[in-house]
């Protein structure tokens, strides 16, 4: 298992729209270059779609206000 592979992954999930579109879109196009195992593809391909997006807009919206404070 390559968990620093799946933490990889799932941040660009997170931070990047476009990959994040792809990943559930066409898993296996995203996977590309990730050292997962099928076992992990598999569990990937589960994620649910509606929770990363949300995740990533709650942090998105964290990030907008730090950098409003710093600014």
């Amino acid at each position: 298992m390559s968990q620093q592979a799946i933490q990889n992954l799932i941040g660009r999930a997170v931070m990047d729209a476009a990959f994040r579109n792809l990943l559930f879109s066409d898993p296996d196009k995203a996977f590309e270059g990730y050292d997962l195992t099928e076992e992990e593809k598999n569990v990937l391909r589960n994620l649910d779609a509606e929770e990363v997006a949300s995740f990533a807009g709650k942090l998105d919206e964290r990030i907008t206000k730090v950098k409003m404070k710093l600014g």
